[in-house]
């Protein structure tokens, strides 16, 4: 399978500009047209200069936009390499404790899936009993969860814990459904938001992804009956009015605000907002960073990559590709992606038996996102794009 992309547009007028960077293409725009002083700062130029034929402009930034993409094979046989690390890691994991954790059921089963979809065989028992060990952990729990107590992990981990059925496209039991739904109601807080139980950055820091996740917990049940579609539209209008105030500094905010406003309304306009600013934040080395003042890495990275081509970003955009490249040269040689962990430790720490020692969670997190967003890579090569 190849991933081979060629330029898609022909036009004499800009076969001088393909392979430039943007800045010698806005430098020969700015020779053709109007005075230096006159032109508006680069990041505007989407938006049409004067005296040039917009056209022009359009397909000029089409060409540089776009790159050619990778072979298929070598990412292909990357996430093949990532997903028996997380198959091993999702084993052990019942051996060691009897609590859920995204990073060993929801991650695993998103990158499982993903990698199911373009051919790689997956242990097939092992991700039926990942979703069994989900279930009957919060079936556990339903009572106290009818009354907002008995998780630990607060809404997050009831949030995460919802959307391991919908990875796994197995439908949760109607009576867990609503008692997690329920619990998410329960731990709003009066502003709207949903807080994190712990401060564990990256993966359990920021506020918008813990709200945007706990709303996707209340969204199959808006219909269930009238009293419940009230409470239910009530919290989600509370909840979408905090999202709009958030400047959303963190990666994960960006990321989870893009994702919202697919899930909660699919404004398009807004979405391409923060894909431009995800854009802007992307590092000379293709990944990117938690925070504005940290160093690119395969958790931001991976779970980037895999929002955006999950909002439809063209595989072929220089973001994408460069993404993909910083994935494929920063993995381990055991397959897996290595992030340090900044956690302060909030319970006695234990060895699941996985790479990276006490980064070993949050570097098994990392390794979820990226082999998922790699497959979702290869899985894009047969589909229309999109712009």
């Amino acid at each position: 399978m190849s991933c081979s992309a060629t330029w898609s547009n022909s036009s004499s007028d800009i076969s001088g500009f393909r392979g430039l960077s943007v800045q010698r293409v806005v430098r020969s725009i700015r020779g053709l047209c109007v005075p230096h002083s006159n032109l508006p700062r680069p990041s505007t130029y989407r938006h049409g200069l004067k005296l040039v034929p917009i056209t022009l402009i359009m397909l000029a930034f089409t060409s540089v936009s776009r790159a050619d993409t990778p072979a298929c094979e070598p990412i292909q046989s990357a996430a093949e390499r990532g997903v028996r690390i997380l198959e091993k890691a999702a084993r052990n994991y019942p051996e060691h404790r009897d609590c859920f954790a995204c990073h060993h059921q929801t991650l695993p089963l998103l990158a499982l899936r993903e990698a199911r979809r373009i051919g790689i065989q997956i242990n097939e028992p092992l991700f039926a009993d990942t979703v069994k060990f989900v279930r009957e952990h919060f079936e556990q729990r339903t009572d106290e969860m009818r009354s907002g107590n008995g998780i630990p992990g607060l809404a997050l981990a009831v949030a995460y814990g919802a959307w391991s059925f919908e990875l796994a496209d197995v439908p949760a039991p109607e009576s867990l459904r609503r008692a997690m739904a329920m619990y998410v109601v329960w731990r709003q807080e009066s502003d709207g938001r949903w807080r994190p139980s712990a401060f564990r950055p990256p993966a359990e820091q920021s506020h918008v992804s813990n709200t945007s996740l706990a709303l996707r917990t209340l969204q199959p049940l808006f219909s269930e009956d009238a009293e419940w579609s009230v409470t239910a539209l009530a919290t989600q209008r509370r909840a979408l009015e905090w999202l709009d105030q958030q400047p959303c500094d963190l990666q994960e905010d960006l990321v989870f605000r893009m994702w919202s406003l697919t899930w909660f309304g699919d404004d398009a306009v807004r979405r391409r907002e923060f894909i431009d600013r995800i854009a802007k934040r992307q590092g000379e080395d293709g990944g990117w960073s938690a925070e504005r003042n940290l160093p690119s890495e395969a958790y931001s990275t991976g779970l980037t990559l895999f929002a955006l081509l999950d909002n439809g970003v063209a595989r072929d955009s220089l973001m994408i590709v460069k993404a993909v490249e910083y994935l494929m040269k920063i993995q381990q040689p055991d397959g897996s992606w290595f992030v340090e962990t900044r956690a302060k430790p909030v319970q006695v720490f234990f060895d699941n038996g996985d790479p990276h020692g006490k980064s070993q969670f949050i570097s098994i997190t990392a390794t979820g996102w990226s082999t998922a967003a790699l497959a979702r890579f290869v899985a894009r090569n047969s589909e229309p794009e999109q712009q």
